[in-house]
This record gives structure tokens, C-alpha cells and sequence, in this order.
């Protein structure tokens, strides 16, 4: 063994204890009431770090539609906000446990609220320790095509060479690589994100796109009117978004879920959506 493998695993063993006693923490992990958070002048809001156009960091800052959302959420408690960035997990689960109720072990601590999660009665079932609350929006998933390409470009019979475009290990993805016992594989093309499959469709590389309607559209962009996006009919392909706070934190909770209501009704989620250039889908269907 080197010297410098042996001082790799005293290294190692040190930061594990220190992480099992508490000494690394950079601050507590601890879901706060809504007087404590209105105590404080600020919100603690956990948005994705790299998740357009719903939320991003850009040069420092942050934008999106659920940023925006965040920002009229604190409005509306009189607060300021500060947006604590996740990255995405193996799971929603995971993400909930990091931002919300527990916190990453690599310190940080947790957020007052967490949007743009799934409100969904069997999820919120296995995430006991969290409550889930205001729907704000329903995502679907959808293809995008021009001339009809998105109507047929899915059919095993008629898919000839079509190039479809998606992103890896997404729902869409399982969807295209087991349907018809495997007719589409050959003819999807895998990407890192839905907007960088509908960039690819934009720029004429895949004939295809298809994953989260929101995505698919910012990835086309100014294209829009060149393209059909037809919706995709498969089990789980539409479902709610709202917030998620800590289960110890219900009061704020109720705070907040009036907030997201009263935005909803407003039209003021609408307009992040507009604001965009992408369709807003009501979480209540009229």
C-alpha cells in the first residue's frame, strides 16, 4: 500500500466519522413553522438546479417558471425568498429527503418548501414525512412532429426510418424502446434532456420529438407553429405538479397552498407559463 493510498483511506475514515457525529454539517437540518419563516423575513424555496425552463442557474442568479411562482409565493406571504438549488436524485423520493425533511449529508441544511413535485396520492403515501399540496399545473407528454409525423411516426407499421428523438431513461424512453415488442428501438435516438431531443427535432436531426410538453416546446422555441404536438396515451403520462413542505411544517403549508390557489385563479401561473411561450395546462381540467 502507497503512502498516499494509506493517507486516502485515514482521509476517508475521518470524514465518515465526522459526518456520523455531526461535526461536517454546515447547518442544521430543520423544517421551520410559518412564524418562524415570517420571523426570519425569508423564504427558503428548493427549485432543480438544472431543469429549463422551470428553474436554472444562470450567471448567478435564477429563472423559470417555477422560480417565478417561488418569487409570487413569497410575495404573497410578505417575505423575501432565497432558492436553495437540488440536483435531481436517482428519485423524487431522494430529492424530498435531500431538500425537505432530512438534507444532504453533505450539509446545507433543508428548504421551507420544495415546488414542481408530484401531487399524486400513492407517492405522497410512501413519503410520509412530508406533506403534498397545490397543484399548480398538469404536465403531459406529448410527440412533435411536422406533417404529420407526430400522428404517425409511432406507428410499428408505418415507422420506416423515422428518427425519434428522447431523453434518456425517461418514461418516454421506456415507453418507446419496449412498445410493439421492440419495433421502435432502432429508430429512437437518445439525448440528455427533453429540450436538447426538441433542439435536435428543430434542427432537423430527428424527424420525432417526444417527452414533457413544456420541454418539447422550449426546446422549439420560435418554431412552434412548425411543428403538432399530438398527446402521448400511455399510463402515467399526464400528472400534477405542486409543493412539497416538511410534515412538522403543516401550518406553513396551508400557508403556501392558499398562495399557489390563489395564483392559479389569479392567472398568475399562466403568465409564468405565457411569459415562455409555453402551454399551461390547469391543474383542475374545465
Amino acid at each position: 500500500m502507497t503512502p498516499m493510498t494509506m493517507r486516502w483511506r485515514k482521509t476517508r475514515a475521518l470524514v465518515v466519522t465526522l459526518l456520523s457525529l455531526g461535526w461536517l454539517a454546515a447547518e442544521p437540518a430543520a423544517a421551520r413553522p410559518l412564524d418562524e419563516v415570517r420571523d426570519s423575513g425569508t423564504i427558503r424555496i428548493a427549485v432543480y438546479r438544472d431543469f429549463a425552463p422551470f428553474s436554472e442557474v444562470n450567471d448567478g442568479g435564477f429563472s423559470g417558471v417555477d422560480v417565478d411562482i417561488g418569487r409570487a409565493i413569497a410575495q404573497a406571504l410578505g417575505v423575501g425568498v432565497e432558492f436553495m438549488p437540488v440536483t435531481a436524485g436517482e428519485s423524487v423520493d431522494d430529492d424530498l429527503r435531500n431538500a425537505v425533511w432530512k438534507g444532504h449529508y453533505l450539509g446545507g441544511g433543508v428548504a421551507d418548501v420544495m415546488l414542481h413535485v408530484p401531487v399524486d396520492r400513492r407517492f405522497a403515501m410512501r413519503n410520509k414525512l412530508v406533506a403534498i399540496f397545490g397543484a399548480y399545473a398538469r404536465m403531459d407528454l406529448v410527440m412533435a412532429g411536422a406533417d404529420g409525423a407526430a400522428g404517425s411516426g409511432l406507428d410499428p407499421d408505418a415507422i420506416g426510418e423515422t428518427r425519434i428523438g428522447v431523453e434518456l431513461a425517461t418514461l418516454a424512453d421506456v415507453y418507446l424502446l419496449s412498445a410493439a415488442s421492440g419495433a421502435l428501438r432502432d429508430n429512437v435516438v437518445h439525448y440528455s434532456s427533453t429540450i436538447a431531443a426538441a433542439e435536435a427535432l428543430a434542427r432537423g436531426e430527428v424527424d420525432v420529438a417526444v417527452g414533457a410538453r413544456a420541454e418539447v416546446e422550449a426546446g422549439i422555441k420560435g418554431r412552434r407553429d412548425a411543428f403538432t404536438l399530438t398527446p402521448l396515451e400511455i399510463p402515467g403520462s399526464s400528472w400534477l405538479i405542486g409543493a412539497a413542505v416538511d410534515e412538522h411544517s403543516r401550518d406553513l403549508g396551508y400557508a403556501v397552498g392558499d398562495a399557489l390557489a390563489e395564483l392559479v385563479e389569479q392567472g398568475k401561473v399562466a403568465e409564468a407559463f405565457a411569459a415562455r411561450s409555453l402551454s399551461y395546462l390547469p391543474p383542475d381540467p374545465e
